[in-house]
């Protein structure tokens, strides 16, 4: 069985990149059993939400001047949102 450790690992890898079939098998057998991991999941989930809203947000012209990223920096965002997408 997975460890907390390799799990929390995993979960952050599967916000980038599928996982492997195996892989993903270990994890969900691990999150079915272990109340802790399930709720770090939740909280990865949350922030990516959170983060993908601030940007639409702002990419609506949501904020000032002083809040705004440059535009390099929020294409590179945009990007990485739409891969995971």
């Amino acid at each position: 069985m997975l460890s907390c450790k390799a799990v929390s690992q995993l979960l952050s890898e599967s916000l980038d990149h599928p996982l492997p079939w195996s892989t993903r098998a270990g994890v969900w057998v691990h999150l079915r059993m272990c109340r802790l991991c399930r709720g770090y999941r939740r909280s990865l989930l949350y922030l990516r939400r959170e983060l993908r809203h601030a940007c639409r947000t702002l990419d609506a012209g949501g904020g000032n001047a002083d809040t705004r990223l440059p535009e390099p920096a929020r294409e590179r965002i945009k990007r990485l949102l739409r891969r995971d997408s």
